[in-house]
């Protein structure tokens, strides 16, 4: 098949061969379609191949890459790894979906490579840019290939991260354009015999050695001297205002050493070196001494005294410096809802709840004056939410105590754990509520267990962030009917490693976040004092908070809202580490198709003069606030519009949707349909998912 009808190009490599004494390599690789089919017609300027031998490390430092194949950088010769265009060598296409190519030169000739070795393992990796003869370019695969040019299996290996691990962030990784997509692709350009010419004189000295410099990448912000790296076409890309997603201290995000494809996941805490950990803790003068304890560093062997598990140094120890102790002492608290009874419309409900200890079973007695749920800032509270198939808190017939101008329009009804609370002996405690049910609400609720205990770990108290527990309970339901699973909080946790928000107090689970940012819901009241920070920072017009809006426009930075204590939290520079247009990135699979727009309440944006009430609200449709989130442009706005899309819709006083149009999104964005969302998304597309 002629590989321009290719939607993919599936690289392997038959054979490499080395004549004796490093003489110039002959590769066989094989192209093949999805179906298998040998891919012929490839040029030779399509292709290019790196190549690199694998020395172990010495005096203490970790293994090393080193590719035969250089050029210059900003006037410095061999600077820099690089790969060797098919045209330069001897190229053939077999015409049966094979090609052969011999180097351009014997390993030996390449003026700056490794003294060859026919004993070391050596990587052969291919990258392919259709873009160069093709209006656009086919994505095709990397297919690092380890070999012995003696024969048989390497013995030596240095396999620490797996793709997937970074694609769980940043879905298809992917760089150079669009021609580089794995790692063990990267470090055969990327080790520590490649440094930036036009950086050479920065603090960190032009590195650009994989272990660094994706360690200063993701420590960015935190870096005191800064990174920035000189790439194609002269563009400076500076990284230091790079804010990783999660606590830096996180290891184990990126090393694995559970996965058995990664047999080197553990170098991270079994192999110190300068060069890995100056990457972070970038002040450090190894020569000068002023590394703690004033020790001065000749090689990397010195760094396991102290830091290596084999050391009788416990606290220096790598895994133990890197700890995070408050996720550590997190793992000993565990919330559930009991039961929540008494909840029929206009009955004050009445709920019992129970926090344990999931390490030994033992429960706390969260009324115990020095407990860790009646000290410090520590917070316990059970919010109640109304209805289960679509979050709006609508009080209709005005039967709630909060007043009209709450803090938090449509915010669920809350019972404070920390006073009141009645326990049974056996670690179960029950409180009612307030406030009753509101009259005429119809199906089921959500109760949410959140808050966060306060522990001694350091000699000062911390607040620790506990995931938060949710139960459905009926109102008018014969049985409770529980909220649509659409989002999967380990996806947000790939990212976001324990995702906790509001102060540690609502963590380990999205629906807590549905009961108050709610279709209802903005953040006026925090917004609306003029002459305060928010109000001057970003303006008296409010925003919406609903979770399908916001969370949209926070990934996609185009949003800003006021928070507690009239916070200013401005997200239009956030960038997002994954592609935008892969939904399944956050959702379950399917979860992403247009609603019914009569099922899921439209998303309010001005609250008008009563915020008790919903008549005077202005609000855009369901379908249209998601879309909208991302898509921002006149066109898209347009399209939505005349497609039965609201941005200056009404509701009525049960929160229903008033609007002069109907969203017909389903009839091309449904699946199966001509402008399906996951296949106009290419959903299919991305590795992660």
């Amino acid at each position: 098949m002629p590989v321009e009808t290719a939607e993919e190009i599936n690289v392997a490599f038959d054979s490499v061969t080395i004549p004796a004494g490093g003489g110039a390599p002959t590769v066989v690789m094989r192209l093949t379609d999805d179906l298998g089919f040998g891919l012929i017609g490839l040029p030779s300027n399509a292709v290019s191949f790196t190549l690199e031998q694998l020395s172990a490390g010495q005096n203490g430092s970790s293994s090393e890459w080193q590719s035969y194949i250089t050029r210059s950088s900003a006037g410095i010769a061999n600077a820099q790894a690089t790969t060797e265009s098919a045209s330069a060598g001897s190229y053939t296409d077999n015409g049966d979906g094979t090609y052969t190519y011999t180097f351009a030169q014997a390993l030996t000739d390449y003026p700056a490579g490794p003294v060859f070795s026919d004993t070391k393992t050596h990587r052969l990796g291919v990258e392919i840019r259709t873009n160069r003869y093709l209006p656009e370019n086919i994505p095709a695969n990397n297919a690092p290939y380890d070999f012995v040019p003696t024969g048989g299996a390497p013995l030596d290996t240095r396999l620490i991260v797996n793709n997937d691990t970074c694609n769980a962030c940043h879905d298809n990784l992917e760089f150079h354009g669009e021609a580089r997509f794995d790692i063990e692709y990267c470090v055969t350009c990327h080790n520590p015999y490649s440094i930036d010419g036009d950086t050479v004189n920065e603090p960190w000295e032009g590195t650009v050695d994989m272990k660094e410099m994706i360690h200063k990448i993701h420590y960015g912000v935190n870096l005191a001297n800064g990174y920035a790296i000189v790439g194609y076409g002269g563009n400076r890309i500076d990284y230091s205002g790079i804010e990783f997603t999660q606590d830096v201290r996180n290891c184990t995000t990126c090393h694995q050493e559970s996965d058995p494809t990664v047999p080197q996941a553990s170098n991270w805490r079994t192999v110190q070196t300068r060069s890995a950990c100056g990457s972070c803790h970038d002040t450090i003068d190894w020569e000068g001494g002023n590394h703690p304890g004033g020790l001065a560093f000749t090689d990397d062997s010195q760094c396991g005294g102290c830091h290596n598990e084999t050391s009788g140094v416990t606290g220096l120890h790598v895994p133990v410096v890197h700890q995070i102790p408050e996720q550590i002492a997190a793992e000993a608290f565990a919330y559930e809802v009991v039961s929540v009874t008494n909840a029929a419309p206009g009955q004050v409900p009445t709920a019992t709840i129970r926090v344990s200890n999931p390490q030994d079973g033992t429960t706390y007695d969260i009324n115990d004056a020095a407990g860790p749920f009646q000290i410090g800032s520590s917070r316990l509270n059970l919010d109640i939410a109304w209805t289960s198939a679509a979050l709006g808190n609508l009080d209709p017939n005005d039967d709630l105590a909060r007043p009209a101008d709450s803090g938090a329009p449509f915010a669920p009804i809350q019972i404070n754990f920390q006073s009141g609370a009645v326990g049974d002996g056996n670690g179960n405690f029950t409180k009612a509520a307030s406030d009753a049910i509101p009259t005429g609400i119809t199906g089921s609720g959500l109760a949410v267990l959140e808050g966060r205990a306060a522990v001694d770990i350091d000699g000062s108290l911390d607040n620790l962030p506990v995931s938060s527990d949710v139960l459905a309970f009926a109102i008018t339901d014969a049985a409770a009917q529980e909220r649509r699973k659409i989002v999967n909080i380990d996806k947000c946790n790939d990212c976001h490693k324990n995702l906790a928000l509001h102060g540690d107090n609502r963590s380990g689970n999205t629906e807590v976040c549905s009961t108050c940012h709610n279709a209802n819901a903005t953040d006026v009241q925090q917004r609306g004092v003029a002459d305060t920070a928010c109000f001057d920072e970003l303006g008296p017009i409010e925003a919406p908070i609903d979770m399908k809006h916001m969370v949209h426009q926070i990934h996609a930075g185009n949003t800003a809202v006021c928070g507690y204590r009239n916070s200013a939290h401005d997200y239009t520079g956030v960038v997002y580490p994954g592609r935008l247009n892969n939904c399944e990135g956050c959702h379950l699979e399917g979860t992403y198709y247009p609603v019914d727009p009569d099922a899921v309440l439209a998303t309010t944006i001005d609250s008008g003069a009563d915020r008790s009430i919903l008549i005077d609200d202005v609000a855009i449709s369901p379908n249209t606030a998601v879309c909208s989130s991302c898509h921002t442009s006149d066109l898209a706005s347009n399209h939505m519009t005349q497609n039965g899309g609201d941005f200056m819709a009404g509701k009525d006083e049960n929160g229903a949707l008033t609007s002069s149009g109907a969203e017909t999104c389903a009839l091309c964005h449904g699946e199966g349909r001509s402008a399906d969302v996951g296949v106009a998304h290419g959903i299919d597309t991305f590795e992660s998912n």
